[in-house]
């Protein structure tokens, strides 16, 4: 198969155009991942420090009336 002139002009750009469309689908890939994985941290972090807080207020109660027996 050979190709001529007008197939190699046709070629180049195209080639560019899809690199072009992977780097575009990559970052969009890894600002997407970035973002789902934050939004996780901070439901993570959001249940630790609501867990630590419940941790305090039941630490303070349980003192509070060992100190009246």
């Amino acid at each position: 198969m050979k190709f001529g002139p007008s197939d190699r002009k046709l070629f180049m750009p195209l080639v560019i155009f899809l690199i072009l469309v992977v780097l575009i689908a990559m970052f969009g890939f890894w600002d997407t991942l970035s973002a789902l994985l934050g939004s996780l941290m901070m439901i993570i972090l959001f249940a630790a420090a609501a867990a630590g807080l419940l941790v305090l207020t039941g630490l303070f109660i349980y003192h509070r009336f060992k100190r009246r027996i």
